[in-house]
């Protein structure tokens, strides 16, 4: 059986990108305060504190992608 090279989904990209943003936070975060934060003050925090930029920056990439993308495509 082959496998199907399939392009990825965007909104799943942009969620794992995401995830992996509020991990990295998490164990920072954890580390800073000797103990596990757990995910959820991970979330709330990483989401007043970096979301905004985050969400710019992914935006942006996703724009420059778009158009990278359907310029090879003419």
């Amino acid at each position: 059986m082959t496998q199907r090279s399939r392009k990825q989904d965007p909104l799943l990209e942009v969620v794992r990108s995401q995830r992996e943003e509020i991990k990295k936070y998490k164990w920072i975060e954890s580390e800073k305060a000797g103990q596990d934060i757990g995910w959820e003050r991970a979330t709330l925090e990483w989401m007043q504190r970096h979301f905004p930029e985050w969400k710019q920056y992914s935006w942006k990439q996703a724009v420059a992608e778009a158009m990278t993308t359907e310029a090879g495509l003419n």
